[in-house]
């Protein structure tokens, strides 16, 4: 009865972290050459990342995360890619909701 218990405890536990660790929603903007994405991880953490790479016609592109008009993170990509996260505000209203920008820079 206790091997049955422990394989019964195991089986939860790989399936709550296999199916618990899902993506709440995700965006990809630009191409393979400059773009950013966003992912939002756990309906919690939001994970961007920009790229810049030497095929692109930009010099740079980054990405940034707001929150009620206050930038949380900024990150620029001139060349490779560059990533960084920032954790949602579980509060209800405009004021905390997260948001994501992005942009290319000067034309090369």
């Amino acid at each position: 009865m206790k091997k049955m218990k422990k394989i019964i405890c195991s089986a939860l536990v790989v399936a709550t972290i296999g199916l618990g660790a899902n993506t709440a929603s995700a965006a990809t903007f630009g191409n393979s050459s400059s773009g950013a994405s966003s992912v939002e991880s756990w309906q919690i953490i939001y994970k961007g990342a920009a790229w810049n790479y030497s095929k692109s016609a930009y010099k740079s592109t980054s990405f940034k995360y707001t929150r009620n008009s206050r930038t949380l993170l900024t990150k620029t990509a001139y060349k490779g890619k560059v990533t960084g996260s920032v954790m949602d505000d579980l509060r209800w209203g405009d004021k905390y909701t997260t948001k994501f920008t992005w942009k290319r820079g000067a034309r090369k």
